[in-house]
């Protein structure tokens, strides 16, 4: 349908510019010599139209070039080698946890210390020793497993192991799929079928262009390796599996790899379509005696640890609080007692030595643990694993009133009103201010009813509409929020007295009388209608259209503006000078039919810088402007600092999170938890207030 319409509209668009040059260059009657000039500035609104219908026509029919594609895969190799690889498994806490130790790996120490047990539907059993490979068992697995295993076990550490040999058997071979590694967690936000929700995540977390991801994933040329599905929201677990059971039934050759918590993975009701089960095995006492032997005086605090609280012992078994007492204790014993049970104050013993090792000179050890409280309870608020910038909203502090949005909206309208004003009283006179007067009100106004330009909305990331269809055709979209602007009462009846103000004073200035004046004041009132009623609408199919559709990956690592409103930004500076052109000469074409050419010129020019200032300000400025106020306050509130991200790498270097892509994640969502877990109420009031 997209394509039918596309070529309809390209057969009108060139039929109109046969027809506009023939009335620019032809003999026309002497009472059409005046208005001859109109013909130009039509035949350059039709030029741009036919310029973009077939851009946009070229790019859906386009074939993905094999040159392209070849440059498309080395850099998402690249990114998911840099992502994950490097930033997280070479990172992984089991091994900084023996560097900062100084614990020396033996010659016959294996780079983790776990057991993996793997079963095939088809009988084959078999456990991986220390010279296997995890690929060479993924592949006796038939290349579709679930990986599963305690909290802690080292599920994602097995995952990336896994991706570490895939990527370079994909670097050697470039008809090997590309694996990508993905959190589910963010699946259940749009509930996609699998293919659109993988295109979607490639485009947003690697910056993949759209058409290329879709074009893999047909193919089957991507490799998912699909982490957390526990952490998955649990009433929407089952149906995530669904969707990964129906990907795989309509792509069976195409490899997959799951991550699952154990537990939850025996409460599905849907079973995932894969040949084999990698378990991971809880380390053993004789396992970890062995280790701790081997290490020497590097943990000779820990064993300490357990000597004086054998209750310890029960968390030796996951590799992950293994290493994370190995770094709690290493400066011996701590109290026995203390606030919450065994591993709360594990974790707190963890974070308060740390902060000990590693002290900053911009945060005290209180503010670190403040701040990361935030995090981690805004995090698992919205069921989400990896922290991006577009998440921080105003609602994160206790403390916050709500002014931010309404004078990001006062001020983009005043700028926008005395933008239009100074220009207007340059070219039309004391007229013009009234069109800035005009153009004040009616931004906010418009501002007030927009849907989709709210902080709060962007961090939510819930980008469904329930009652919106999720592809944006920008020709009915358009043409939908046409109907919707003019219908809203309040905003269709302010754009009618605005546009009838604007007339009236132009009417006081005109030296006309009778039916030509009449005539006068109704096209200035007609112009500034269409143009307002137009801007309006494009406005808001942008929004909606960018609402939809997250931020691409690989975004530089500034914080203002964030990735999404970066986006927006780029978005609305390419659209703004092309609605200025079209309003302009909506606004201007009955101005110079009524009176001159020159008259419509001025006036098209004053109205289309209103709306193309309108579609800035809407789409990207005034969010920009509150996403400025709120960070502002957030940290006066010291909810969190300003700026963020230099924290979020002191909190990299101190173990608690790891930087993948654009975004940040907890070394392990126990820690995730321990964090959100000091927060109870979800108004997060538990908050000290600076």
């Amino acid at each position: 349908m997209r394509r039918v319409t596309t070529v309809v509209l390209s057969v009108v668009c060139v039929t109109l510019l046969g027809v506009v040059t023939n009335v620019a260059t032809g003999a026309l009657p002497d009472g059409w010599t005046p208005h001859l000039w109109l013909a130009w500035p039509a035949l350059a609104v039709v030029v741009v139209a036919v310029m973009v219908v077939e851009i946009r026509r070229a790019r859906e029919s386009a074939p993905v070039t094999g040159v392209a594609a070849a440059h498309a895969r080395r850099v998402l190799l690249d990114r998911v080698r840099r992502y994950w690889i490097s930033s997280v498994l070479d990172r992984s806490l089991h091994q900084e946890a023996r560097i900062q130790l100084g614990v020396t790996a033996s010659a016959d120490d294996r780079r983790y210390p776990w057991t993996l047990r793997a079963t095939h539907r088809g009988g084959f059993t078999g456990v991986l020793d220390g010279g296997a490979s995890v690929a060479g068992l993924f592949e006796r697995l038939d290349r579709a497993v679930v990986i599963l295993g305690a909290p802690g076990s080292g599920k994602t550490t097995t995952l990336l192991e896994l991706a570490r040999e895939l990527v370079d058997a994909a670097g050697r071979d470039p008809d090997v799929p590309i694996p990508v590694v993905l959190n589910l967690s963010s699946w259940a936000t749009r509930r996609l079928p699998l293919e659109q929700w993988l295109a979607a995540e490639l485009t947003e977390r690697y910056g993949i262009p759209p058409r290329q991801a879709t074009a893999w994933i047909e193919v089957g040329a991507v490799l998912p390796l699909l982490d957390g599905l526990d952490e998955v929201v649990a009433t929407r677990r089952d149906e995530c599996a669904a969707a990964i059971a129906a990907f795989h039934a309509r792509q069976p050759l195409t490899p997959i790899a799951i991550c699952c918590r154990e537990s939850e993975y025996g409460e599905l009701r849907t079973g995932l379509p894969v040949y084999g089960t990698v378990t991971i095995q809880p380390l053993t006492r004789p396992q970890i005696e062995r280790y701790l032997d081997r290490s020497g005086p590097a943990l000779a605090g820990l064993r300490a640890a357990l000597a004086a609280d054998e209750g310890l012992w029960e968390f030796t078994g996951s590799p992950l609080l293994l290493a994370i007492m190995g770094l709690a204790y290493a400066d011996g014993p701590g109290p026995a007692d203390g606030p919450g049970g065994r591993r709360t104050r594990l974790f707190a013993r963890y974070v308060e030595t740390m902060l000990r090792h590693r002290p900053h000179p911009a945060y005290r050890p209180d503010q670190a643990v403040q701040y990361l409280t935030v995090l981690g309870h805004q995090l698992s608020k919205r069921q989400q694993s990896i922290f991006v910038l577009d998440l921080v909203a105003p609602t994160w502090s206790p403390f916050w009133i709500g002014g931010a949005d309404l004078l990001s909206r006062a001020l983009a309208s005043a700028a926008v009103g005395g933008l239009i004003a100074l220009l207007g009283a340059g070219l039309l006179g004391w007229p013009g201010l009234v069109v800035g007067l005009a153009a004040t009100t009616l931004t906010m106004l418009a501002l007030a009813y927009e849907d989709y330009d709210d902080l709060e909305l962007i961090a939510s990331r819930e980008r469904r509409p329930e009652n919106r269809a999720i592809r944006v055709n920008w020709l009915t979209g358009t043409a939908d929020e046409l109907r919707d602007v003019a219908g809203n009462a309040v905003v269709g009846w302010t754009t009618v007295a605005a546009a009838l103000l604007v007339g009236l004073a132009f009417g006081l200035t005109d030296e006309l009388r009778g039916w030509p004046g009449l005539l006068a004041d109704f096209a200035y009132w007609l112009g500034l209608l269409l143009a307002t009623l137009l801007a309006l609408a494009v406005s808001r199919a942008m929004l909606f259209d960018l609402y939809l559709v997250g931020p691409p990956g690989g975004a530089p690592r500034r914080e203002i503006p964030s990735p999404a409103l970066r986006q927006r930004l780029r978005f609305a500076a390419t659209g703004a000078p092309l609605l200025g052109l079209v309003t302009g000469a909506l606004a201007g074409l009955p101005v110079g039919l009524a009176r001159t050419g020159a008259d419509g010129l001025r006036y098209g020019v004053v109205v289309g810088a209103f709306a193309a200032s309108y579609l800035l300000v809407a789409v990207a400025l005034g969010p920009l402007a509150e996403q400025w106020l709120v960070r502002r306050r957030l940290a006066r509130d010291g909810v969190v600092p300003r700026p963020l991200r230099p924290f979020l790498d002191y909190a990299v270097q101190c173990l608690f999170l790891r930087d993948v892509g654009d975004g940040y994640i907890f070394v392990h969502r126990e820690l995730l938890e321990f964090f959100a877990d000091r927060l109870a109420t979800s108004d997060a009031r538990a908050l000290p207030r600076p």
